[in-house]
């Protein structure tokens, strides 16, 4: 069905002095005049706001009490508005979460990629990791010490929210008992409480069993029932020192004796809590300490050499330093600066281990004991006290010997070391996303695929590719996928958005675009205009306020709004062609086209 043309008559909004316009759709309409003569009052607070205030009336009365109500534009008739997209420099917020790859959508056209035929590599040896047969999974858990109190776990929902009262209902009626809720083991006969709202995972307690020779047969079920469950994945847990194994039938890293579990696109998301590097929380950096502002390097750990550090003098402190110092071969009284770099590194950012095993001893009651001690570095532990700190003056303080530096956990990779490992044609996820789009495109345009791997994606690249050649034509061939939005430019930040408009689709819609071409090398400007033309081309409307010449003249129709600026402008001047707007006496833009009027070039 033919859009019918925009209508508008006596629009006085904010200078416009009664402005009577009819626009034809499926145009590329230029809105043109000198600055402040009243275009964008026309372009975004009447057409815009018009065709925005018409979608939320036509909303529930539930929705707008959310969305409030937008004033109807000064005028006495708007028709032939069709929904309405704005385009400005100020559209893309300034969310550090967001990134050019995320904005376009190339990012989660990635995520699927890498999840579906990217090839897992164990972070900690760097060898493809395989499936791991039945024998090999029960051949290491008989060979944990004996009578070892295990706990088999079948991992059953992960990162969900809910309240799960049908599911726990439900697992009470298959017969199970127990279950560990977020860490926690729970009696399922017990009256559950769950927060909403929350991400949660639950683990279905499959068996505990005390190991010894005689249970091999209930190890074998146990192991069998939870790998059935768990879809492929089992935890045994020590109930005593609480250590974690996961087992896994699909990835299995021989030489780091490491299981994982299957990839799934949200494992490769910074934006999502099961993907994101837990230290910097996916923002690929992090306020971190300054070490020469914090660090006496003629100290020892023993004489406190760490300001932000709980001090040697105290009990709890001395001894995890004394049993660390033991347990990783090195000293608390030899000076930091002569420290080995494992030791520094342990000192500061802690080990692996969920929990170390220590012995301590009270130096005055001459007392010993054993303690699981977590331990994740003294840098962390001063972060912990400074994100729980109430003191506005203690926080002013400890900002002053902080600064911005690359996540040392995932060294700027944003995503958990697992999936960060993963490669796809030689190259990880966040090494794609570091490239330019040129050299992104380059990259895809080179792939080699197994059959498999072509069955599989082939329509990935395809799209990948397609909207890679969108920022191209735009000329963003510079910018690299991982670019965040607050620090591009305005003309930058709305080429972005242009881009991944294209790729939308979308038909019989008005889009309006302010100063499209700023910034922009003059090189790339048919490369933007073609782009323009190309979403006018799919049967939208498209309005540029512009003031480019090579933009003005591509136009199918000039709306030139002057003659001057603030209460001496708001007034429609010429409407047409180029030659229209040359033939039109008040006409500054067309005195200029047309060479009546000139800037004279320095000399």
């Amino acid at each position: 069905m033919k859009q019918p043309p925009i209508i508008l008559k006596n629009v006085t909004v904010h200078n416009l002095k009664g402005i009577d316009l009819t626009l034809q759709p499926g145009q590329l309409i230029v809105l043109t005049g000198v600055s402040g003569s009243g275009k964008s009052s026309l372009a975004f607070d009447t057409i815009y706001v018009e065709g925005q205030r018409r979608y939320i009336e036509s909303l529930s009365n539930y929705a707008r009490r959310y969305l409030g109500n937008l004033p109807k534009p000064e005028a006495d008739l708007i028709t032939g508005i069709s929904p309405t997209i704005a385009i400005e420099q100020k559209t893309i917020g300034r969310n550090p979460r967001s990134t050019v790859g995320t904005i376009t959508g190339i990012y989660d056209y990635l995520r699927i990629l890498f999840a579906r035929v990217g090839t897992p590599h164990c972070p900690i040896s760097g060898e493809k990791v395989a499936p791991q047969s039945m024998e090999r999974i029960l051949s290491t858990i008989q060979n944990l010490p004996e009578n070892s109190p295990l706990i088999f776990l079948a991992p059953y929902v992960k990162g969900k929210k809910g309240e799960f009262k049908d599911l726990f209902a439900d697992l009470g009626r298959k017969g199970f008992t127990r279950i560990r809720l977020d860490g926690d083991i729970i009696d399922l006969t017990e009256d559950i409480e769950v927060e909403k709202g929350v991400s949660h995972d639950i683990d279905l307690i499959v068996d505990r069993i005390i190991l010894t020779k005689e249970v091999s047969s209930r190890i074998a079920e146990a192991v069998t029932q939870g790998l059935e469950l768990g879809e492929g994945i089992l935890i045994v847990q020590d109930s005593k020192t609480k250590e974690e194994t996961l087992f896994s039938k699909h990835a299995y890293a021989i030489k780091s004796k490491q299981s994982y579990p299957p990839l799934e696109p949200q494992d490769f998301s910074f934006n999502h809590p099961i993907g994101m590097c837990s230290s910097c929380e996916g923002l690929g950096i992090v306020q971190d300490f300054d070490l020469e502002r914090i660090i006496d390097p003629d100290k020892s750990i023993g004489e406190d050499c760490c300001s932000i550090a709980g001090s040697y003098q105290t009990v709890k402190w001395g001894n995890i330093y004394n049993n660390l110092a033991k347990i990783y071969h090195f000293s608390i009284d030899t000076p930091w600066k002569k420290l080995s770099e494992e030791a520094k590194k342990i000192f500061l950012y802690g080990v692996n281990k969920k929990w170390i095993k220590m012995e301590f001893v009270h130096p005055e009651k001459n007392v010993t004991w054993t303690e699981y001690v977590p331990f994740h570095g003294v840098l962390y532990e001063a972060k912990k006290r400074l994100s729980e700190a109430k003191s506005d003056l203690y926080r002013e303080k400890i900002s002053t010997l902080m600064h911005e530096a690359i996540c040392p956990s995932c060294n700027g990779a944003r995503i958990k070391p697992y999936p960060a490992a993963t490669r796809f044609n030689g190259k990880r996820i966040y090494e794609i996303t570091a490239l330019t789009i040129e050299e992104a495109l380059s990259f895809f345009s080179h792939i080699r695929l197994s059959p498999y791997e072509e069955l599989i994606a082939h329509d990935l690249v395809l799209e990948i590719k397609k909207k890679l050649n969108f920022l191209l034509q735009v000329g963003l061939y510079y910018l690299s996928l991982d670019r965040t939005s607050p620090t591009l430019s305005g003309g930058e930040a709305q080429r972005v958005r242009l881009a991944s408009q294209i790729g939308s689709g979308l038909i019989g819609t008005t889009y309006i675009l302010d100063e499209p071409s700023i910034g922009l090398h003059p090189r790339d400007n048919g490369r933007l205009i073609q782009t323009l033309k190309e979403l006018r081309d799919l049967g939208n409307s498209v309005l540029v306020v512009e003031h480019d010449e090579e933009t003005i003249e591509a136009a199918d129709q000039i709306v030139d709004i002057g003659p001057e600026a603030g209460s001496r402008g708001g007034e429609l001047i010429a409407q047409g062609t180029i030659d229209d707007l040359i033939a039109a006496p008040r006409s500054l833009t067309g005195a200029y086209l047309g060479g009546k009027l000139t800037i004279p070039i320095p000399k």
